[in-house]
């Protein structure tokens, strides 16, 4: 029996809400068409005033348009089977964990720490052709922005909106941000065994968390057997935080100690060069193209697939089922043009 897997599970919810929207709204149709039946008067001068019994419910409309938003659904959700040759070997799932927290607006590197990040993740998800790729932000959590897809063009549209302002917790945690990684990889339990997949996480390295909690991550991710590849973003000497208005986006100052000095964010190389190294990943600082090569190269193998053949994907056959939708929707017009020229 072929198995079904879905380009993006999330909207699997889009296969029973769009029928129940569109039922919702033949109710409300045909309620109004019988209260205008109701206000005109006499049923049968209504009949032939209209060409149409207003007081019937759409039975037919329903039958085409319900099944239809059904298929819309589900060509959302991105249904996959069978098999397509990519030719890349060992192309597996990646999960990008990017740093979007107040300290990288810092400009020790030109123009921004932020910017840099986001140069070199659109660069690095180009290179990753084959693999499905997962989008994680975070501050002082982390956040899924994206499940696993290789839909690259999405990607980007997230990559565009990464600010401090899409994660609603200050701070840095990086525990947070590999727990959540993890998850998207499907190895959520720490009990479990190895997994397929490995970890990109580009950031500053600042850990505000206690260290038990970052090593416990770490531990976890080295069990299930995901590499963490780690990209340094910023310099050992630093620079001052931005103070930016949510509300308005302009900078106010800079962000200040308790003591009322300027907070300074440094480059915490050895914390990356940690996660990486217990975990069987690789460290770059600020890879120019060359290295975003090499990296995209080396996070492509601790994927599922490790032979040296081409990796074998599910295709997505999600224009079968919109194809579909549109047929029904067509039907769907011509009865109602053909049911108006009989009743005239």
């Amino acid at each position: 029996m072929t198995e079904i897997r879905w380009e993006d599970p999330f909207l699997l919810h889009l296969i029973a809400l769009f029928p129940a929207l569109l039922l919702a709204a033949l109710l409300l149709w045909w309620r109004r068409r019988r209260e205008v039946a109701q206000a005109l008067g006499d049923p049968a001068l209504v009949r032939r005033l209209t060409a149409t019994d207003l007081r019937r419910f759409p039975l037919i409309r329903a039958a085409f348009l319900l099944p239809a938003g059904a298929l819309l659904g589900v060509a959302a959700a991105g249904p996959r089977w069978g098999a397509a040759e990519t030719g890349a070997p060992g192309r597996g799932d990646v999960v990008l964990v990017l740093d979007a927290s107040n300290s990288m607006l810092v400009a020790d590197v030109a123009p921004s720490r932020l910017e840099r990040e986001r140069a070199l993740a659109r660069a690095l998800v180009d290179r990753l052709a084959g693999s499905r790729v997962g989008l994680i932000a975070f501050g002082g959590s982390g956040h899924a922005l994206s499940p696993l897809t290789s839909d690259r063009s999405a990607i980007h549209l997230y990559l565009d909106a990464l600010s401090p302002e899409i994660v609603n917790q200050g701070g840095t945690s990086l525990d947070s941000a590999l727990r959540q990684a993890l998850a998207l990889l499907g190895g959520a339990g720490e009990g479990a065994g190895p997994i397929g997949g490995s970890i990109v996480l580009v950031s500053d390295g600042e850990a505000l968390e206690p260290p038990e909690l970052l090593g416990a991550a770490i531990g976890n991710a080295r069990r299930r057997g995901v590499p963490v590849h780690t990209v340094g973003i910023g310099t050992a000497a630093g620079g001052q935080v931005p103070d930016i208005n949510p509300e308005t986006g302009e900078r106010e100052g800079v962000k200040r100690e308790l003591d009322g000095t300027p907070a300074v964010s440094r480059l915490d190389e050895a914390t990356l060069r940690r996660i990486a190294q217990e975990t069987g990943g690789t460290f770059r600082l600020m890879p120019d193209a060359q290295g975003v090569a090499a990296l995209a190269s080396a996070a492509a193998q601790g994927g599922r697939a490790q032979g040296g053949r081409g990796t074998s994907l599910p295709d997505n056959r999600y224009e079968w089922f919109l194809g579909l939708a549109l047929v029904l929707i067509a039907l769907d017009s011509l009865a109602e043009r053909g049911r108006r020229r009989s009743e005239r």
